[in-house]
């Protein structure tokens, strides 16, 4: 399983409800977290917190989310969310900046509900069982980010002002983050572009 570019047109589809019972979606899960685990572990790309089905290909309601990630390069427990819904969002908005494998170079700062409260199947110890969870902060954020991608959105289109999107190469990335940098990052991605046609940046 590979990343699909960001130009591709299956990023945009709404991904269909998965079956957790199911050999398929087994097979799905033991990949995503093989490839969660490997990115953890690499020293060359950003740490990944957060992965969706269709960004690999796959057009399945199934997220992972490591629910120890604060954004500042912390990491060390991702979990498997099958058919996930959030039932519940504050009012209360907070800005953060958020990067994907599906937008490319470009990352940008988001504004997003900062509690949610979410449906989704679980593992437990008598298997997959339905199970309602409230999160907040940067964990929450994670979620929506992944479910929008179920949803066929990306973070870009919650972006309406051209200041708050950047370009940051792979060797930025530690820069981007440390200290609040994104806040003020120079490297501008016009906006136009960003939604149009990713592969260009």
């Amino acid at each position: 399983m590979q990343f699909l570019k960001p130009n591709d047109p299956r990023l945009r589809e709404i991904a269909q409800k998965a079956d957790p019972n199911s050999e398929d979606t087994q097979k799905i899960i033991k990949a995503m977290l093989k490839i969660a685990h490997g990115e953890q572990k690499g020293k060359k790309k950003p740490i990944m917190v957060g992965l969706a089905t269709p960004q690999i290909g796959i057009s399945k309601r199934i997220i992972l989310v490591d629910v120890k990630a604060d954004g500042k390069g912390k990491v060390g427990d991702p979990r498997i969310y099958i058919n996930p819904e959030i039932t519940w969002q504050s009012k209360r908005k907070g800005e953060w900046y958020e990067g994907c494998y599906s937008t490319g170079k470009i990352c940008g700062i988001v504004s997003r509900p900062v509690s949610i409260r979410l449906q989704a199947f679980t593992m437990t110890p008598q298997g997959w069982k339905p199970k309602v969870e409230r999160w907040t902060g940067y964990t929450a954020r994670i979620f929506q980010h992944e479910i929008d991608h179920l949803n066929g959105k990306v973070f870009i289109s919650h972006i309406t002002n051209p200041d708050h999107l950047h370009i940051v190469e792979e060797k930025e990335f530690p820069l981007y983050r440390n200290k609040e940098a994104w806040r003020n990052w120079p490297k501008k991605a016009p906006l136009p572009l960003a939604i149009g046609n990713l592969k260009k940046v």
